[in-house]
């Protein structure tokens, strides 16, 4: 008989658990429009700078019954420009602080709030969705699904990595252009020293030399000039290297975006050109607010594979006449792979007289750890590919040379010059 007690507790034990199971399924849970939940969204930034820190605040209101047991789930934003891999969108906003679920109970007129923090890595606009919301039974065992709609928009921007590159008002790199400077009484040379002239001011008196020769002497300049310029900043799916979800599209921006200060903040007239999934077109204007219109269209561009830079001179002719008919202008070419149809446009264009500079983005250290990270690609498999396309980029630059000025750009270190268009 003593042998036949633990059996029958055991007995006992799985009939009570069968009992609280179908207890459990036979819990009634509201529907959805029986639940009276509500969500709202808000964010630290609506405008943020790329690798800065961004709080994303979700709280679900209750206007109904008391639900005992609730998992809220909220989703990362999507880049809009984003390509598509495997039918999802690549990641670019990554949590650092926080989760994105949360499990509660919530009563009548009760409100919780789930708060974690993204950082963004590529500028772009940023669309946060919808929250998933699961209504479930004391055990988990019943459960009902809605989803609740909490749309917002984030806007990322470059940010400035590297100090100023321009050496001085209305010159960048050094070269002076052929417009004058919206700087009055600019000044980029010595030029020599004459006598004075009733109406010359007082702070181009040389006073040392006067005093020597007794007799009024100032010193003469020669007026800055600034640069009418067109950046040209190619997205084209070709030229971006790519490793799963990372792609060099934000190095381009950041690099184009750092350029675009140093030109325009030196008094220079700055245009804008960004050839990829779509076409922005800024006429070249002088100040601020041009530095900001261009920034705005750089957010807004996509990596695709409608407009390359084969296009580049038809476009120039188009909408920048003036660039165009004196063949005076400067143009920046901003890529991070040179293509062939690059190679031809830039080959073409210095040909019909205008003065071509090539920024060659190094995006390679990038790839390789985004290969390395995602395991795409073994450590030594990076190391000799990344050899290999430094070689390859190489002879690239040494192509660029008989037609441009070619620089680099490193992120956080900026530009530095790798050779000088081969003079005929």
């Amino acid at each position: 008989m003593l042998s036949n007690v633990p059996g029958a507790s055991f007995g006992l034990a799985s009939g009570l658990v069968l009992l609280l199971v179908a207890f459990d399924l036979r819990t009634p849970l509201p529907r959805p429009q029986e639940t009276g939940l509500t969500v709202s969204r808000c964010v630290s930034e609506t405008k943020t700078l790329m690798g800065v820190p961004v709080l994303i605040e979700l709280t679900l209101e209750n206007h109904g019954c008391r639900i005992e047991k609730i998992l809220m789930h909220d989703t990362p934003p999507v880049l809009a420009t984003a390509r598509r891999l495997h039918g999802r969108p690549s990641a670019h906003a990554v949590v650092t602080k926080g989760s994105t679920s949360l499990l509660c109970g919530i009563g009548k007129g009760g409100r919780v709030t789930l708060r974690y923090e993204i950082e963004f890595r590529e500028p772009g606009e940023y669309r946060f969705g919808s929250c998933s919301i699961r209504l479930q039974s004391m055990f988990g065992l019943a459960e009902r699904a809605l989803v609740l709609p909490s749309p917002l928009t984030v806007r990322v921007y470059p940010r400035r990595l590297a100090k100023r590159v321009d050496t001085g008002p209305a010159r960048a790199f050094g070269w002076s252009g052929v417009t004058p400077s919206k700087y009055s009484g600019g000044r980029l040379d010595f030029v020599n020293v004459r006598s004075y002239v009733s109406g010359d001011p007082l702070r181009d008196v040389n006073w040392k030399a006067s005093g020597r020769l007794g007799k009024m002497l100032v010193n003469e300049w020669r007026a800055e000039r600034g640069l009418d310029c067109v950046v040209i900043v190619d997205l084209s799916a070709g030229s971006l290297p790519n490793a799963g979800e990372w792609t060099g599209r934000g190095d381009v921006i950041t690099s184009a975006y750092e350029l675009m200060c140093s030109l325009v903040g030196s008094g220079n007239r700055v245009g804008l050109l960004v050839m990829g999934s779509s076409l922005g077109k800024i006429k070249p204007r002088l100040g601020s607010k041009q530095l900001k219109a261009m920034v705005e269209t750089l957010v807004d561009s996509g990596e695709g594979e409608v407009w390359s830079t084969k296009h580049a001179a038809q476009f120039l002719e188009l909408f920048f006449r003036r660039q165009y008919t004196l063949r005076r202008g400067t143009l920046f070419f901003v890529f991070a792979w040179p293509s062939v149809e690059l190679l031809e446009s830039v080959s073409s264009l210095s040909r019909m007289g205008f003065v071509c500079n090539s920024v060659i983005v190094d995006a390679l250290g990038g790839e390789g750890r985004a290969l390395t990270e995602q395991r795409i690609l073994r450590p030594e498999e990076v190391e000799f590919g990344l050899r290999f396309a430094r070689a390859e980029l190489g002879s690239f630059k040494a192509m660029l040379t008989a037609f441009s000025d070619v620089y680099v750009w490193t992120a956080g270190s900026g530009f530095t010059e790798e050779g000088r268009k081969t003079r005929r």
